[in-house]
């Protein structure tokens, strides 16, 4: 009666084959972790710039006339007609957050992380102004982006669209 039994050579084989089937299988989970997380955090930025973008539309076209402008801040009386009621929409670009405001009630944030964000205003022909009284046409513009596994590899695409100033 003999016992068979694997030798030296035979158990190392086995075993290294055995580690480069896991190493693959290891890489390939966490490639496909990472990927799912990239896609679901794009997903999340892009719906949440989405209802920004719409709120922002939504406010903007019911506000009363454009009182103060620049690339990085806008106030707009609240209701056409009176004075004394703002809307108010800043970026800093210091903590990536955009906010809105209106007078007598919280503060909002809209968006964080933004990277970069710019209002435009423009005249009834489309032409750029800087003359609240000329302004027609509001265009916003952002790019936002988050970490993913400490990493800032997912960066959204840019957000942009002209808002039609309804009320002066």
């Amino acid at each position: 009666m003999s016992i068979a039994g694997m030798t030296l050579p035979e158990m190392m084989v086995a075993v290294a084959i055995g580690s480069i089937i896991l190493i693959v299988m290891a890489t390939v989970f966490m490639t496909s972790a990472r990927s799912f997380a990239a896609v679901s955090n794009y997903v999340d930025m892009d719906s949440t710039s989405r209802n920004a973008l719409d709120h922002i539309t939504l406010q903007i076209r019911q506000a009363g006339a454009l009182t103060e402008f620049s690339p990085t801040h806008l106030k707009f009386a609240s209701t056409p007609g009176q004075t004394n009621s703002f809307l108010v929409y800043d970026w800093d670009s210091a903590t990536g957050v955009l906010t809105e405001s209106k007078t007598g009630e919280t503060t909002n944030n809209l968006l964080t992380g933004c990277d970069q964000l710019a209002f435009s205003l423009y005249n009834s022909s489309f032409a750029s102004t800087t003359n609240l009284s000329q302004g027609k046409g509001l265009s916003v513009n952002w790019q936002c982006s988050r970490t993913v596994l400490g990493k800032k590899s997912t960066t959204e695409n840019m957000q942009q669209a002209l808002i039609v100033i309804r009320n002066k």
